[in-house]
């Protein structure tokens, strides 16, 4: 029997979902789910809880007198009171009788009796708690509005983590926790990106009881136990707090906080948090309030991520002042702005800021704050906008480089933004709108020719592909260039022609870094090592590529990522079963059973792992050799025909026109 593998999973558990939809509303069957996942899970996997006899499945399919689903909530209470310390108050508002009657419980159970969820019988360890983040991404989407409360879209957690960069033995902390995510992701990095044997302290706090929950679930289903998750308002109180009655700082703190929410001054405890000042209660804008909170539980080297809305960046008033204040103390290392509609429920664009403790930004970043302006690093969704993984790498690529790139970062000294009232708004440093087209040349347009100054300007990126001036105009004086007699459209199609010599050669480059690479990776195979080398491996991708000039760092670094999270599965498969383990799960996927020898299976792999990362850069030159197309028939558009040529051509038309009336007969005034 092939292991269970997170598609097939995923699909089961929304099976399962599909008999409660009509019966009650997305949170609600939220809850039922993850009862029922649990018990199925802690029944099939021995070690994980203690489980007594009747929260057993065995007990569940074999009910005998009593109705399912007080059978069910008997099994929750058993298991509940058997792991206090895990479980305490976490299915308190589940009632498996509420709204669900014996039809859609004994189907509920029969969805869930063909599935097996041991260790043994799933491809990866953490295969249930994956499948779990999905679906409650999915009751998120169904949720509207409300979904946004508990559930950040998992691409910004992952681009938060990798701004803070979390290392083993750290303290990480999400005072608005929501569904887990960031506290999961942060362990998962760790696991990623360390040797065996690192541990994180995971603390969180949040103040809806039925997320708080999800929460605790997750981070079981996940196969972590070792947290401190508890239920409460942070703003008003927060709960994680010293002997001394000090609280607790952490390494990292990583949230996102409720937009734009109400507090109440005389309920805030510890309000020596509130270094900076107070938002007035009433404008229900207390973003800057939780910035604060997270600013005075970081340690002084430590990092905070934290979401917030447009709106902190620029409000006047007293939130102007905190602003200030933040950023003369050098807590402000970046402000990151990710563009609308990105988060479930609403549609307004967001930002994320990157705080330091005490000790302020590294002495190189002092007295300046970047701003990356990555409003158009999304793709665009049918109902929501995401951040894909190149998206998510160019981003991190340019904070950690603290790189000036045109229309997207900038380092902006503390004096400019003195200047402009510590407003912080990210397009007055930092326009991603794309670059204006040069003001058409009045000469050009009425006498003929191409500017050369327009040409300069793109010439670079024509010599990449081998392509010259030459090919493309005939000089016209000092200043300008004709295009060639047989036409700008003719010679714009013969770009593909002229670029393909020089994408031969990016390909076969690339082709050629496979193979000198492919050896690492059989050498790591089934080590438990390979997917600690994602850095390694993408800068070697990206600097031996580099040298081609078509595609820059960041292109290459995006395609190397977007690879290697598509096949992550994949290269899991790889790093703990070997080749013939890939193979296995491919054969699963299509419904087959197949096994090759190892020496095959090592050739067939690497094939197709290869292959795939030649044809994303492939695809990737190609769109930018398109681009020099455009950019010639752009050209084309605007100067292959002046108002000389017009004024000819209707003169020609004219004198015909008179001819042609002087055969006819017709004879006119003079």
């Amino acid at each position: 029997m092939s292991p269970l593998a997170l598609g097939e999973l995923t699909r089961a558990l929304f099976s399962a979902a599909d008999v409660l939809r009509g019966k009650m509303d997305a949170s609600q069957y939220r809850d039922v789910v993850s009862g029922m996942l649990l018990l199925k899970r802690a029944s099939d996997q021995p070690g994980i809880l203690h489980v007594p006899e009747r929260a057993r499945w065995s007990h569940i399919v074999g009910y005998e007198g009593k109705a399912l689903g007080h059978v069910l909530n008997e099994a929750l209470w058993e298991l509940e009171r058997s792991n206090r310390d895990v479980l305490k108050g976490v299915f308190e508002a589940l009632d498996f009788d509420r709204r669900l009657g014996r039809a859609e419980l004994s189907e509920l159970v029969d969805q869930f009796d063909r599935i097996t969820l041991s260790d043994e019988n799933l491809e990866f360890g953490d295969v249930v708690g994956h499948a779990y983040d999905l679906i409650l991404s999915a009751f998120a989407d169904s949720a509207g509005k409300r979904g946004g409360e508990f559930f950040t879209p998992r691409s910004v957690v992952r681009l938060m983590v990798r701004l803070a960069r979390p290392q083993g033995g750290h303290s990480v902390y999400d005072p608005f926790a929501g569904s887990g995510g960031m506290l999961i992701q942060a362990s998962q990095y760790v696991d990623e990106h360390s040797e065996e044997g690192t541990d994180l302290a995971l603390f969180g706090q949040e103040v809806n009881s039925a997320t708080w929950s999800t929460a605790r679930l997750n981070l079981l289903l996940h196969g972590i136990r070792n947290s401190s998750v508890l239920c409460g308002d942070t703003l008003a109180d927060p709960l994680h707090s010293l002997e001394d009655g000090h609280l607790r700082r952490f390494d990292r703190v990583l949230t996102n906080p409720p937009f734009s929410m109400n507090y109440s001054e005389k309920e805030v405890r510890h309000p020596e948090r509130m270094k900076y000042g107070w938002t007035p209660e009433q404008g229900k804008k207390a973003d800057l309030m939780n910035v604060q909170h997270v600013l005075a539980t970081l340690r002084p080297d430590g990092i905070g991520a934290v979401v917030t809305p447009h709106g902190v960046l620029f409000r006047s008033g007293v939130e102007a002042g905190i602003r200030r204040g933040i950023i003369e103390d050098a807590r402000l290392e970046a402000v990151i702005g990710i563009g609308p509609n990105v988060f479930h429920g609403t549609a307004i664009p967001a930002c994320i800021l990157v705080l330091r403790g005490t000790n302020g930004a590294p002495a190189d970043q002092r007295g300046q704050v970047l701003f990356i302006n990555a409003e158009r690093e999304v793709v665009t969704g049918r109902s929501q906008n995401r951040l894909e993984p190149q998206n998510v790498e160019k981003i991190v690529g340019a904070f950690r480089e603290w790189a000036d790139i045109p229309g997207f970062s900038r380092a902006v000294s503390l004096d400019e933004i003195a200047a402009n009232d510590f407003n912080l708004n990210i397009r007055r440093y930092v326009d991603a709108g794309p670059p204006a087209e040069p003001p058409l040349d009045v000469r050009a347009a009425l006498s003929g020719g191409v500017p050369r100054s327009e040409v300069d300007a793109e010439a670079g990126k024509f010599h990449v592909f081998g392509i010259g001036l030459a090919d493309l105009f005939t000089p016209r004086g000092s200043d300008y260039f004709d295009f060639l007699s047989e036409g700008c459209e003719a010679t714009a199609a013969r770009i593909p022609g002229l670029a393909a010599v020089r994408e031969r050669n990016f390909i076969d480059h690339c082709r050629a870094w496979w193979a000198g690479t492919e050896s690492r990776f059989a050498d790591l195979a089934g080590t438990g090592r390979l997917l600690m080398l994602r850095s390694r491996l993408m800068a070697s991708f990206r600097e031996e590529l580099l040298a081609e000039g078509i595609l820059d760092r960041y292109q290459l670094a995006g395609v190397f990522a977007a690879w290697w999270s598509d096949r992550h599965d994949d290269l899991r498969s790889l790093d703990h079963r070997g080749f013939s383990g890939v193979i296995d799960r491919w054969a699963a996927a299509d419904g087959q059973r197949s096994y090759r020898p190892e020496g095959l299976a090592r050739e067939r792999v690497l094939d197709v792992l290869g292959d795939d990362l030649r044809t994303r850069a492939e695809r990737l030159v190609a769109a930018e050799r398109q681009r020099l197309v455009n950019v010639y028939q752009s050209w084309g558009d605007r100067y292959a025909t002046s108002f000389a040529d017009l004024e000819r051509q209707s003169e020609d038309a004219a004198a015909r026109l008179r001819a042609r009336l002087k055969e006819l007969g017709y004879t006119g005034p003079a």
